[in-house]
Order: structure tokens, then sequence, then C-alpha cells
């Protein structure tokens, strides 16, 4: 199991988690060799992350069973489900936006605490995966993000993306920006257009 609980700061969280890859799969290389690690209490069982991932260096695939309600968790998933969940109820949605805001900063990094400090909000939506999994899936979404594109805005990209997807109003301008966005830059034009602020 790899807990990332608490105030830690990104670059210990990836530290932790590539010295777990390190100490487990140093010796155990090979074709067809797969690493899954439990990250979170689910439920109904853990939410894992399996190596190798696309990318294949300290890159790893957050793996979604499908009767979580989010597909097989990819970033469009996951933003298409925000977007439901904004357009149901706008103002728990800004909690919701608050929770995985405090993920993304790291503040807090256990999602069972700040579920604690938003305690209404798994039974504010009706639409799509429950919060919990959305926020546990997202946590290990950055984390990835950071390992993959430490030198770069991979976080930021991924947080900005699903609040851009979530609050667009242009459903021609969002299909335009889900067919075209490959990159900060491309996302910050968009954001800009509708009037949203990259954070």
């Amino acid at each position: 199991m790899i807990e990332i609980k608490g105030c830690l700061a990104r670059h210990k969280i990836v530290k932790k988690v590539v010295n777990t890859f390190i100490k487990i799969e140093y010796c155990k290389k090979g074709k067809g060799v797969i690493f899954k690690y439990p990250v979170e209490n689910l439920p109904d069982g853990y939410l894992f992350i399996a190596r190798p991932g696309h990318k294949k260096n300290f890159d790893f695939k957050v793996e979604v069973p499908v009767e979580l309600g989010l597909g097989e968790g990819s970033h469009i998933e996951i933003a298409r489900d925000l977007r439901k969940k904004e357009q149901e109820n706008q103002e728990r949605f800004e909690e919701l936006l608050n929770a995985i805001s405090n993920i993304y900063n790291c503040s807090e990094n256990d999602v069972n605490k700040i579920l604690m400090t938003y305690p209404h909000l798994n039974e504010s939506f009706k639409t799509g995966a429950k919060v919990e999994i959305i926020l546990k899936v997202v946590k290990w979404l950055f984390i990835m993000e950071d390992i993959v594109y430490w030198d770069n805005e991979g976080r930021a990209f991924l947080f900005n993306f699903l609040k851009y997807v979530a609050k667009e109003s242009n459903e021609n301008r969002l299909n335009e920006a889900l067919d075209k966005v490959k990159n900060p830059d491309r996302l910050k034009s968009f954001m800009k257009k509708c009037g949203i602020e990259w954070l």
C-alpha cells in the first residue's frame, strides 16, 4: 500500500512514490512483468495503480474499474462527470472544486479528511461517480502528472482542464477545446476566451 496523507509537499510525494517503485521493482524486470499497488481504500476494495504505464519510465496507470462510474478514468471522462455535477448543483459544485483544490495544492492529501470538511458532498449529486471516487482518482492522476511532467505544468494542466470543462458555457467552444487542447498554452487560450482564470 502506498499511502499519501496529510500536508505533504509535491516533491516529497514524488520521492515517496518513486522510491517505492525502485525498492519493489529493481530486480524484477522483463517483458510482461506488471506491478500493482493499492493506493486508496474504496467502499468495496482498493484503488490500484499499475506499472508500467504508457511512457515506460516511472509512469503508472490509475486502474479505474468501470463499476465506479468513471469509465476508464480518463481526463475527459472525469471532466465530463464534473461538468454534469456543476450543471446539477452549482452551489455544491463549488465545494467540490474547493475539495479538488485542497488535493491540487497538497494542503491535505487524505481524501477522507477532506470529505469530513465537506460532509454533504457525497450525497449532493445524483449524476455520475461518487465524489469520494472522483477525489481519490484525481489525487493519483495529479501524482502521475508530477512524476511524468515534473519540469512542466502537468498537475496545473490537469486541474485547470477539469475546471475549464466543468465551467465552459459555450458548447461549440468546449467541443473545439476537447478536440484541440493538447498543452497548457492552448488550454490557457480557451480559458481566457470564457473568462476563467488559470490557477
